[in-house]
């Protein structure tokens, strides 16, 4: 089994929560002295948050099992400019703990890198690198209980030509990496390289207009050979063609929508290809200077290879998602915001006809309060509540997370 864990529990296990709370106390008179601007070339952050999660892994109601999870982060920021050249970097170590269930105990050392390059003002872009680490939901695998966790890696460069006019040639290279700890995921340990080019125009009026066409080829790289038995192939081509208009239609209310042709060829089994239109329409508006107000839709598809027994259940995913974002500025130092989402999912491309194919739903809902008592210390509450309904046994299940976080910035 693959380790993506820092275990610092076996150093200091059962005084590491109070130390976190000791640490936060001791920073708020720091606090009162330190100050946080986002012109600063450097700045550091600490946090901590607790939640209550009364149904852990996913499970129907009866067999909810709840758990404390207590996560301490540590980040720090860079942003510095050098003539036309702007370099940024955004680094955290984020140590979660689990009261109850604490083999999920794990430490991820997250980043976000970037050089804004330019080498003149008509020729410029972009080189970043990410990483993200955090544990895989348990909904897709209620029953086992399994720590799996999950590193997603990003590596990109990408240019832009101002040509004569308001025409942009735009170009880039990428590469996506994700893997797990543990196998059993649905998309499995998987690697994409891309390329991709094409043309925006800016109109005078703020709005753009682009198309872009990418290739791509992916490779699961922990399955040397194809798995004949479960038709899972070990790489792909994707292609994808698509089409973006960012629309600011007044001061206040921009639109940002976005269509394209998305297509992924197996090289084994085409039974696990898919193709279709994908896309979504985004709205921001500023009510008031105190309210806000973003929703959207959006159609996609993904992989999601799964098997049960000797069956195929289902090679991909398709989803339509609707989502609605409010936010009041109740003062300077108070917000309230909140969020609901609905999402439709279909679990297509069973190899095996006879099968019914899963459709579940998911509806999710959080309002949260955030206060700023001072420049360097921000404090949130936060409760969501979660609901899936599928049309397979076992599937259902309800969820509700209570939380509560502070930070301090300097």
């Amino acid at each position: 089994m693959k380790n993506y864990k820092t275990d610092l529990k076996k150093i200091l296990p059962p005084f590491l929560p109070r130390i976190q709370f000791v640490t936060l106390l001791s920073m708020l008179f720091i606090a009162q002295h330190t100050r946080a601007d986002a012109d600063d070339t450097f700045n550091v952050t600490a946090g901590v948050s607790v939640q209550h999660d009364d149904n852990l892994f996913r499970k129907s109601s009866n067999l909810a099992k709840a758990d404390d999870i207590t996560v301490a982060t540590l980040g720090l920021k860079i942003d510095k400019r050098y003539s036309l050249q702007r370099f940024e970097l955004e680094a955290s170590l984020v140590d979660n703990r689990y009261r109850t269930f604490d083999y999920n105990d794990f430490t991820a050392l997250n980043y976000a890198a970037a050089w804004h390059w330019s080498l003149t003002p008509y020729l410029h872009g972009n080189l970043s690198s990410e990483r993200i680490e955090a544990l895989n939901s348990f909904s897709d695998n209620p029953e086992s209980g399994t720590r799996n966790l999950r590193v997603d890696q990003n590596q990109r460069f990408d240019g832009v030509l101002e040509v004569s006019g308001s025409w942009r040639v735009l170009g880039g290279i990428t590469q996506t990496k994700r893997s797990n700890s543990e196998l059993s995921n649905p998309e499995g340990d998987i690697r994409l390289n891309s390329a991709e080019g094409g043309l925006r125009y800016d109109f005078r009026s703020g709005s753009s207009l682009s198309y872009i066409w990418r290739s791509g080829r992916g490779d699961y790289f922990n399955r040397v050979q194809p798995i004949e038995a479960a038709r899972l192939d070990n790489h792909f081509d994707q292609r994808e063609n698509e089409v973006r208009l960012v629309w600011p239609i007044t001061a206040k209310t921009t639109v940002d929508a976005r269509a394209a042709y998305l297509a992924r060829t197996h090289a084994h089994f085409s039974e696990r290809d898919f193709a279709g239109i994908v896309g979504n329409l985004n709205v921001n508006w500023a009510i008031t200077d105190k309210t806000s107000l973003t929703a959207g839709y959006s159609h996609e598809l993904s992989s999601y290879q799964t098997t049960a027994a000797t069956s195929y259940t289902s090679s991909y995913v398709s989803t339509d998602r609707l989502t609605f974002s409010p936010l009041w500025k109740i003062s300077e130092k108070t917000a309230l915001r909140a969020r609901l989402n609905y999402a439709h999912q279909r679990y297509l491309g069973a190899t095996d006809n006879t099968l019914s194919n899963r459709v579940d739903t998911l509806r999710t809902s959080m309002i949260g309060l955030e206060w700023k008592p001072l420049s360097t210390l921000s404090l949130g509450a936060s409760l969501q509540n979660e609901k899936r309904t599928s049309n397979q046994p076992g599937l259902d299940y309800k969820d509700t997370i209570a939380g509560v976080t502070a930070q301090l910035s300097f």
